[in-house]
């Protein structure tokens, strides 16, 4: 029976210490200097926010001591892989349904020839977490399938969990450590012979959940391999693939993981009810802003409040990254990569701000003056609300805008606005109850009512037609009809709108927002002839024939492809030299908008000259028997967010669009798109 009042579990593992060895070709896991402290703040947190008694925090912690052979702790407190895998499992057994359970890791990450050949081959590795006595000879690591096995079984039993990894996991990004001690990764891959067993489940049984768990998503992976796609807990990354995770001395003498000391003081600041998607705007952007080599990562579960479980909805907003008093503007995380133009403008909320209605809120209105490729610059031109009382002249001064407030989008610059002329038909259709000659002035009127309103712009009939991008009439059957540049109907509009039906003006005036946001969404190009990723991303659909890669696209061609009846793969090519954060959306021809690849996170790593892959299961929404649909492949030097580009099918309920030495922007991203007819 399910608890009433869920308790809360944590497993804490801090390992600072680990015994001496010599790897093969003469590598080693060195001590860490902050891994212990970090657990020891989060059990102090733990036992006073939630006043956990001690059989609800385990703990496991190597500490240095005078000792250079020997850490502090007893054998039975050593966080060695029979510890981890034990203490996993007693916690496992111990919580009930919809108990909560924290777990925080801060140690080394590591790559390890695989023991899982049937699965990964004789050349296969193994990513994973490293014991403290990783050097004795018949000492394991805690590897990628046993640790997905550890979780998965604590989502079957419907535990709430929420994993955070204050470490290193990715062997390419630490060939360059250089000696960095403040970097919690080692950059080799460890040849040793080690014991084939498990003591989390028999091997072929931890394969066959890996296989479960991944069939459904390309085989993805987080953390560099780690983790398959995470479902059912939260989980927060230090750092992406090919990235450091760094510790510090941020206060005082004491070393700490960036992460944990962000995390630590954000949770003091707002409590465990914040959502943890706002919670990650901060500490993410703090620890990016400390450390350029260091991004976290939020996956899996995350709309949710951060260790309270309470489901929260997500906010699609693109946060403050940085706020530069003197020069009176933030930096967003939206970028030319994303759309964004100069000129566009933004309502900055208060932080932890979910409803974006509550104009009590809103801190301050700001309009992008710098573009870069995944981030902007949008000066502050005005206050609102206490703030506007303070004679400032709309100037920031510290604490008004926190790191990771949102951003909303309120309006686009001029060349993204549309311009819809109303094309009355003569003689006009007689509609009981409608004065039809009325229309253009009901509609100019009942525009300004309604959210986004600014993505369009009705203007007169004086106007000439090259300047509309859009005319609306009304057909002999008393029905709204939207037209194109060419006065031809807009395709696969289905669904008419009776111009006496109720709501009818607002209902077309959100169609044609909607309409307006995908196609300035589809537009988007990088025009740059100079831009260094020019022809660098390559897109095909792909067919196997007899073992053989079949392109469908070829030469620009567009394919017909049946519903059901080809097994069609996305293939994405990095034909650069630098390695790319690749996103896909699928355009589709119900005026939906979709992110299709990565399944998870906001985007994938490829790395150069490198590709990645991705089945296609091509479906065609209700009521549609043809259409034609469009793939846009995103590549961006740095990550960016692309889930604020979604859009649900047309007519759907819709939602606010909201966001988030000088290197040209164009040189930073690029794109591109395949179309196929689907029938």
């Amino acid at each position: 029976m399910t608890n009433q009042t869920p308790n809360f579990y944590a497993l804490l593992i801090g390992i600072n210490f680990y015994f001496p060895h010599r790897l093969p070709e003469g590598n080693s896991y060195k001590n860490l200097r902050g891994c212990v402290q970090d657990i020891n703040h989060v059990e102090t947190y733990l036992k006073e926010t939630f006043n956990l008694t001690p059989d609800q925090i385990i703990k496991l912690t190597a500490t240095a001591s005078d000792n250079p052979n020997q850490p502090q702790e007893p054998p039975e407190l050593l966080p060695t892989y029979e510890n981890i895998v034990a203490k996993f499992k007693e916690l496992t057994a111990q919580a009930q349904p919809q108990d909560r359970v924290y777990i925080h890791y801060s140690g080394h990450g590591g790559r390890a020839k695989t023991i899982f050949e049937s699965l990964k081959g004789s050349m296969g590795l193994d990513e994973a977490l490293v014991p403290c006595d990783i050097g004795q000879p018949n000492s394991r690591y805690l590897r990628d399938l046993e640790f997905a096995k550890l979780l998965e079984e604590m989502v079957a039993k419907e535990l709430v969990v929420t994993l955070v990894l204050d470490s290193c996991h990715s062997g390419g990004a630490t060939r360059e450590m250089s000696g960095d001690d403040r970097i919690r990764g080692e950059g080799f891959i460890d040849m040793t012979l080690r014991p084939t067993d498990s003591l989390v489940a028999p091997l072929q049984e931890l394969a066959q959940n890996w296989q479960t768990s991944t069939e459904n998503s390309r085989n993805i992976t987080v953390v560099n391999g780690l983790l398959p796609e995470p479902k059912g807990y939260t989980l927060i990354a230090a750092c992406r693939d090919q990235e450091f995770a760094y510790e510090k001395v941020f206060e005082g003498t004491e070393r700490n993981g960036a992460l944990t000391y962000y995390l630590l003081k954000a949770l003091r600041q707002y409590g465990t009810e914040i959502a943890v998607e706002h919670l990650f705007n901060q500490i993410s952007n703090l620890v990016h802003n400390d450390f350029d080599r260091q991004t976290p990562m939020l996956i899996g579960e995350t709309n949710r409040t951060f260790l309270g479980g309470q489901s929260v909805v997500a906010s699609r907003n693109a946060p403050v990254m940085k706020v530069d008093i003197t020069k009176n503007r933030v930096q967003l995380q939206m970028g030319e990569a994303s759309g964004i133009k100069k000129g566009a403008e933004f309502d900055i909320f208060r932080f932890g701000t979910r409803a974006f209605e509550d104009s009590e809120n809103r801190i301050a209105t700001v309009k992008v003056v710098e573009l870069g490729a995944s981030e902007c610059w949008a000066e502050v031109t005005m206050l609102h609300n206490e703030f506007r009382t303070r004679e400032l002249h709309h100037k920031l001064t510290e604490g008004i805008i926190e790191i990771g407030s949102p951003a909303v989008y309120v309006g686009p610059p001029l060349e993204q606005i549309r311009k819809v002329r109303v094309l009355l038909p003569d003689p006009l259709p007689q509609i009981p109850g409608v004065d039809v000659s009325s229309l253009p002035g009901i509609l100019e009127t009942q525009k300004e009512e309604v959210e986004n309103h600014s993505w369009i712009e009705f203007c007169p009939e004086t106007e000439k037609d090259e300047n509309v991008n859009y005319f609306v009439s009304v057909n002999s059957q008393g029905e709204y009809v939207i037209l194109d540049a060419n006065k031809a109907p807009i395709k696969n509009v289905l669904f008419p709108i009776k111009v006496d039906a109720p709501e009818a003006a607002k209902k077309l005036i959100n169609r044609l927002i909607h309409i307006t946001i995908y196609q300035n969404r589809l537009e988007l190009d990088n025009e740059d002839a100079f831009s260094r990723l020019n022809g660098k991303l390559k897109v095909e659909l792909v067919k196997s024939v007899k073992r053989q890669r079949v392109v469908l696209n070829v030469d620009g061609k567009v394919p017909v492809l049946e519903k059901g009846a080809e097994d069609i793969t996305l293939v994405i090519h990095n034909e650069s030299t630098r390695s790319l954060n690749i996103t896909a959306l699928i355009f589709d021809m119900d005026f939906r908008i979709l992110q299709i690849y990565p399944k998870g996170v906001n985007n994938e790593v490829v790395e150069p000259k490198g590709e990645t892959t991705e089945p296609l299961k091509l479906s065609l929404p209700k009521n549609y028997e043809e259409g034609v649909n469009v793939i846009k492949v995103f590549a961006t030097l740095d990550a960016t967010n692309y889930h604020l580009w979604e859009l649900p099918a047309l007519d759907q309920d819709l939602q606010g669009r909201m966001a988030e030495v000088v290197t040209k922007a164009s040189n930073e991203w690029t794109t591109e798109k395949v179309e196929y007819v689907l029938r």
